[in-house]
């Protein structure tokens, strides 16, 4: 899952804040889980997740992901984040 929420379709930047939709994470998720299950993929994560979109993935993931891709550099540290991340096991990259 690349970003925790989606577009309408035919938006072509992200900038266009009104033109975010409702998305339904947990079946989503389900479907990612299925295809790991099925060996159709080695690992599954999440990208620009927070520690309260993972806390609430991590209610009903029956796999925890792998990794939690961010934004992450000297300036920016997301030490809280990667603390989480680190007590569930998910790498934060």
């Amino acid at each position: 899952v690349h970003w925790p929420f989606r577009m309408e379709k035919g938006t072509i930047a992200a900038s266009e804040f009104q033109k975010f939709c409702p998305v339904d994470i947990c079946s989503t998720w389900r479907a990612m889980e299925k295809l790991y299950d099925s060996g159709k993929a080695h690992a599954i994560g999440v990208s620009n997740f927070s520690t309260k979109k993972l806390g609430d993935l991590l209610t009903y993931a029956h796999i925890t992901p792998a990794v939690n891709q961010v934004e992450c550099h000297p300036v920016w540290q997301q030490m809280h984040l990667r603390a989480f991340c680190q007590s569930k096991g998910i790498h934060l990259s």
